[in-house]
């Protein structure tokens, strides 16, 4: 990341074995474009963009929906816990202790944080009512209202 150096390109949902824990990726798999450099505080940095197609249940129906998850990041490159104590609280810090970083556990990393907690069709033919309606207007048709004697006591109403 000493010099300024960008990486685009698509990769395959079987790299990601943490998340088909959570969901499943499409077959068109996930686009990752990053960007290594080192800002004006002579920190380390990768911003990156990830964005992906993935498969959760709806919420509302239980059937499979799809839905594109995107997210930006920046993390900044450390050494050290103590390093990463220093670090301006707008980059996350990633403690590399040797002198490679595997870039497709922080992509991962940063798709699973990009997964809702749920998901929705934008519409769903849900059944809302089972039967409820029928059975209550069966019900106020067979039972007599106990309220019926009152009705004589009204003022002015005659009686039968």
């Amino acid at each position: 990341a000493d010099q300024e150096m960008s990486l685009k390109g698509v990769i395959s949902a079987e790299a990601f074995k943490r998340t088909a824990d959570v969901a499943s990726i499409t077959d068109s798999g996930v686009e990752a474009s990053l960007r290594f450099f080192v800002d004006e505080e002579n920190i380390r940095v990768i911003a990156g963009d990830v964005t992906a197609d993935i498969t959760l249940d709806c919420q509302r129906c239980l059937t499979p929906v799809t839905i594109t998850v995107t997210s930006h990041f920046e993390v900044a490159i450390v050494a050290s816990d103590e390093s990463a104590k220093n670090v301006p609280r707008h980059y996350e810090p990633v403690i590399v202790e040797e002198d490679t970083l595997e870039l497709a556990p922080l992509i991962e990393e940063e798709l699973l944080l990009a997964v809702p907690m749920y998901a929705y069709h934008e519409s769903c033919d849900v059944q809302m009512t089972y039967g409820e309606d029928e059975i209550a207007a069966e019900v106020e048709e067979t039972t007599p209202n106990p309220f019926q004697v009152l009705e004589s006591l009204k003022v002015g109403k005659p009686k039968n």
